[in-house]
């Protein structure tokens, strides 16, 4: 289990978004390593991100993997325009590498829930994902604070913990949700963390789930008593 005091994630893929994720987290303070086939590219990204690795080869090849220090990353990140790249590499992470986290940029809506049955933990798609937001913006609901937002089927919920919750002082292994449900973040200090099954909740932490249902309010609930 990785103990690092810097977390470390791994993201696959140096086109916009790629850069754009990895210029975050580094602003974040993590550790990055960026992936990205085009040797021209990588050098361009090279110059943009100081602080990250940037690394040319296929995120899709084990051997490859192998010297990008995976087996220490807490997130695994397939950020490519190529749906079936992202797909490959997300399981080779999980499966061969036991990465605790994969989550895949899902450029067909289609493929969203194959990803999940295909063991990916969170399958990211830009067009649902927009179109829960314009839903959640029209249902005008404040029942919940922060994001609840429809992609394909799933929810992400993200949970103010109140003052006096029993979650506070408890490991994330402990909380218990419905099937199908994961903490994919904690938000803590007003910055990400990588929710590792051993960290300790915080009181003042924010959860951010990814539920299969679509009733966000049972979600809060859920995580809130």
């Amino acid at each position: 289990m990785n103990q690092r005091s810097t977390p470390y994630v791994l993201v696959i893929g140096g086109g916009k978004v790629g850069y754009h994720l990895a210029r975050h987290l580094i602003d974040r303070g993590y550790e990055v390593t960026l992936v990205e086939k085009d040797k021209w590219r990588a050098q361009w990204l090279s110059h943009q991100l100081g602080s990250c690795s940037i690394m040319v080869g296929d995120g899709d090849e084990m051997a490859f993997l192998a010297t990008t220090g995976i087996e220490r990353a807490g997130v695994v990140v397939g950020a490519t325009g190529d749906d079936e790249d992202n797909l490959i590499a997300c399981q080779l992470a999980k499966r061969q590498f036991n990465v605790p986290r994969t989550i895949a940029r899902v450029n067909d809506p289609e493929n969203v829930r194959l990803f999940k049955d295909l063991g990916i933990d969170v399958p990211v798609s830009a067009t649902d994902l927009l179109m829960g937001l314009i839903e959640a913006e029209l249902s005008g609901s404040d029942s919940v604070k922060g994001v609840a937002v429809k992609a394909s089927g799933a929810t992400l919920v993200d949970v103010a913990l109140p003052e006096l919750s029993t979650l506070v002082g408890k490991k994330v292994s402990d909380i218990r949700l419905s099937d199908g449900d994961l903490v994919v973040c904690i938000v803590r200090g007003g910055k990400p963390v990588v929710p590792q099954p051993e960290l300790v909740i915080e009181r003042g932490d924010e959860l951010i789930i990814y539920s299969t249902t679509l009733d966000v309010e049972r979600v809060r609930e859920l995580v809130s008593s």
